[in-house]
């Protein structure tokens, strides 16, 4: 480089030296504000894990205690597996089991396992992570398989807060017969925080005067919901119970919407409370909503504290149900929040019910029976289901007894079924004959609890008239009758076709790192069954005849069609297929009896077990691995055979149903809707159901019309639906306090065209448009033809590059620079004070410099247990492979 000496290179005058010193001192306070304040986030965080060798803990945000005390058995807890080999854990809380294992005494946890047994742990430790809490317990016996980190048996229990107490709170996640490591999950009220007094009720329902029915919303709280504020925060959601607290789920006490900002430094600014537990439906203008009031003060307006309103629709065929935020009230204080379920329906089926997996159990066959008749204490009950007995009972009774020639009322029949906060399903008669009890007059009641009947548990000896139906009078107390009703349509699908997984997003900047849901129930058919392609290596063609096919089912049995063969109950058959299409020599591959595992969030496995013998070794049994793979082009997808391996038949199955949504690009200018990773366009002007992209709608007896172009459109689609959300602003002059509207716009693939809108008008108007559409499947990858954008695998990319030339020069050093080393050496020393005392903040600089540009990383699985093991960048292990599960 030359210069003027007279200009450029002249002697510094006082105003360039203060200029050349301005911009060290402020590269040297940037840096060292940066790193002090990674290391306040490294403090924060710090805060949220630790150990404890007590049975109980203080919860590090609110100070509330966690005391597992209670979980302590005087025997032991007691779990099977249902696969390898049948082996039985046995271990105790907080103290050791009764009895010795394999000799020896104060032993925690043990292992019976085909006669012997093995110490799992002789002490445990309570561990806290994030709101995640469990045990683990140490110095077990050595294991052969063990490693060099983890050479021993362990035991991890990992608690989950559950405000019911479920008859089966414990369940063993599936592991390899050479796994060391097991873990069992544990469902209990002691690891929730208290519900506040006055917001504690086991009932959430309303009844509906259009239907003469009740919505009962209760089963939408068996989980958490999440849902983006599309901002790069997150609301945390319960229905009808408080947030369950858990791993980035530590929402306020009490609260049922809460905002998650994992940016936040201080964790107790994280989790905001949006709304409290709210347990009281309404319906206004023939919209069902919970109207949650919160006690945090809006941050637009002091004078008022946030609101949230969830508005309910009905969708009778939607298997996997969540809440979608739809939009911010005009007073920027009210979030609005849409809910498709089909438990919103006031059209059902008399003496039918939805789950909350979305499952419909149908019991209407029930009431065309005639009334069952008991004897119990000399007196003759009659009972009918979702009927009226008719005689001896009183015109609209349900159920009667008869004593001493006197009938007394029961209860008035109704049809509507009902779930207990368990999930039981029951049917209650009130409105009997007046009863005395020790606390005044009341009204008899009749409640009908159903319980599966199947070859397990049905009991054919009390059976006359129902067939394998069976009554029995369990109670009849305190004026009402309690009465189990065995039954096979009270049965549900057998196994859970849901997981959970550990989603680490800490570097995309979403903020939800956390368990995330993997729902496989959008796959579950109740009318026909799948059949597999065989694609088999050439080494394996010969153990499958042409004339074999494979049909199975997810998460429940085979659909009884095309003649098959194969036991009652199989979820997979293969059988040979004659040239006239008949099923032949059918052979069942297992049994739905192990519930689905996740190995990371785009892979999940199921397993059918205990099949018919096998034709090349009669001592084994048929089974059945069906491997998922999230792949976002492959729609529905297909089982396709791959290998046959000691007569276990292993299935991959890609499917787009359980990957994670995706948020395409809108045009404003052409109104394109665009799904950058696959190259796909849907056009809203071009669409069937638009004019010139703008759709019609009914609203106080006019036309109001919506334009779906414009700026300012966020879409996500949302695969275990089969749709695509569009969400905006609207300007309505004639809705709501400000006159504009919030708009959620689901477009379902579907092979009928037909739309419904509900409109919910308070101080903000809140649209909720569905239209089906066969035209939406082919972006969605649900279409018989997929087009392709992309050019036929050939790609061209260039590279530019320059050429910079560096000039070395010999210059005398300038005081700036000199006072620029020495602040930069003052820095380095204050950081190095800052990072010696301290190994987490040196964790935390050390992964600063070695971040990748990875979007999401995923927790994955070894193939010889189930470990939820974040990886780094480089593929090393950040911790030990326990510590990660948990």
């Amino acid at each position: 480089m030359r210069c003027s000496f007279q200009k450029d290179c002249a002697a510094p005058t006082q105003e360039n030296f203060r200029q050349q010193m301005r911009f060290p001192i402020v590269i040297s306070l940037v840096l060292l504000l940066f790193f002090c304040g990674e290391s306040v986030a490294a403090d924060a965080a710090n805060q949220l894990k630790f150990s404890t060798t007590e049975c109980k803990l203080k919860e590090p945000i609110y100070g509330s205690t966690f005391d597992f005390s209670g979980l302590h058995s005087d025997l032991a807890h007691v779990v099977k597996s249902m696969n390898n080999g049948g082996d039985q854990f046995e271990f105790n809380i907080c103290g050791n089991l009764s009895r010795t294992c394999n000799g020896e005494s104060n032993v925690a946890a043990c292992l019976k396992r085909q006669g012997k047994e093995y110490i799992l742990g002789r002490q445990h430790e309570l561990f806290y992570n994030n709101g995640n809490m469990y045990l683990k317990y140490k110095s077990g016996a050595k294991c052969d398989n063990g490693t060099a980190d983890n050479p021993n048996y362990q035991l991890n229990i990992r608690l989950y807060c559950d405000y019911t107490l479920d008859a089966q709170p414990m369940h063993i996640t599936p592991y390899a017969n050479e796994a060391c490591s097991f873990y069992i999950s544990y469902r209990t009220p002691l690891a929730c925080l208290s519900i506040p007094e006055g917001l504690q009720s086991n009932s959430c329902r309303v009844g509906d005067t259009k239907s003469n029915g009740t919505f009962d919303l209760m089963p939408l709280s068996d989980s958490n919901y999440r849902t983006s504020n599309r901002q790069g925060a997150f609301f945390v959601i319960n229905v009808c119970k408080p947030v369950l607290y858990g791993e980035n789920s530590m929402c306020p006490a009490g609260s049922s919407i809460c905002l998650f900002d994992s940016k936040a430094t201080n964790p107790k600014e994280r989790f905001i409370n949006f709304g409290n537990v709210q347990t009281h439906p309404v319906v206004e203008k023939g919209q069902l909503l919970l109207r949650h009031e919160s006690p945090t003060p809006c941050a637009k307006n002091s004078s008022a504290n946030y609101t949230s309103v969830i508005y309910f629709s009905c969708d009778k065929f939607i298997r996997n149900a969540h809440p979608e935020f739809a939009g911010l009230g005009a007073d920027s204080c009210t979030y609005q929040f849409n809910f498709v379920t089909p438990l919103a329906c006031n059209d059902l089926k008399p003496c039918t019910a939805f789950t909350s997996t979305n499952e419909l159990l149908d019991l209407s066959s029930l009431s065309s029976k005639p009334a069952r008749t008991l004897l119990k204490d000399g007196k003759n009950y009659t009972i009918a289901v979702c009927a009226h007995a008719g005689a001896p009972c009183q015109e609209n009774g349900g159920a009667c007894y008869e004593q001493n020639s006197t009938t007394i009322s029961l209860g008035n029949s109704n049809s509507q079924l009902r779930f207990n906060q368990t999930g039981s399903l029951y049917l209650l008669y009130e409105d009997g004959a007046e009863c005395s009890t020790a606390t005044g007059m009341r009204r008899w009641s009749t409640k009908i609890e159903f319980v599966c009947a199947n070859n397990a548990t049905k009991d054919n000896g009390a059976s006359t008239a129902g067939g394998s139906d069976s009554l029995k009078i369990i109670e009849d107390s305190n004026c009402q009758l309690l009465i189990q009703y065995q039954t096979p349509l009270a049965c549900r699908e057998p196994i859970r076709c849901k997981a959970t997984t550990y989603v680490d997003h800490t570097n995309d900047g979403l903020g939800s790192s956390g368990d995330e849901l993997i729902d496989l129930t959008p796959l579950i058919s109740a009318t026909d069954n799948y059949e597999a392609r065989v694609e088999l290596p050439a080494s394996m063609e010969h153990l499958v005849p042409k004339t074999t096919k494979f049909f199975l089912n997810v998460c429940r049995p085979l659909v009884p069609k095309y003649q098959l063969g194969c036991a009652g109950g199989s979820a997979a058959c293969m059988a040979k297929v004659t040239a006239a299409g008949a099923p032949e020599e059918e052979r069942s591959m297992g049994f739905p009896l192990v519930s689905l595992t996740q190995r990371n969030r785009t892979f999940a496995e199921l397993a059918y077990l205990k099949g018919d013998p096998c034709p090349s070794d009669n001592t084994t049994e048929l089974s059945t691995h069906i491997l998922f793979n999230c792949n976002m082009r492959a729609g529905r997808g297909q089982p396709v055979l791959r290998s046959i391996e000691d007569c276990a038949y292993r299935f991959e199955w890609e499917t787009n149903v359980f990957c994670p949504p995706h948020e395409c690009t809108f045009s404003a200018d052409t109104c394109d809707l665009v799904h950058d990773e696959l190259g796909r366009r849907f056009n809203f002007k071009s669409a069937p159901f638009t004019k010139d992209g703008k759709i019609e709608i009914d609203y106080n007896a006019t036309k109001m019309s919506v334009n779906i172009c414009g700026a300012h459109r966020k879409a996500m689609t949302d695969y275990s639906q089969a749709l695509v959300n569009i969400f905006f602003t609207h300007e309505s002059p004639n809705c709501g306090r400000e006159g504009t509207m919030n708009v959620q716009i689901r477009l379902i693939c579907s092979d009928q065209t037909e739309s419904s809108s509900t409109i919910s008008s308070d101080q903000q108007c809140n649209l909720l448009y569905v239209q089906r559409t066969p035209s939406i499947c082919e972006f969605l990858s649900l279409g018989t033809t997929q087009q392709n954008f992309e050019t036929n695998g050939s790609t061209s990319s260039s590279t530019s590059s320059s050429t910079s030339t560096t000039t070395s020069t010999t210059t005398q050093a300038s005081p700036a620079a000199i006072l620029g080393a020495i602040l930069s050496v003052t820095f380095c020393v204050t950081c190095l004070g800052l990072l010696a005392f301290s190994p987490a903040r040196r964790q935390r600089v050390r992964r600063l410099f070695r971040r990748s540009n990875s979007a999401v990383r995923y927790s994955r699985v070894q193939s010889n247990e189930e470990a939820n093991l974040l990886l780094e960048p480089n593929g090393e292990f950040t911790e030990s492979d326990d510590d990660m599960l948990l």
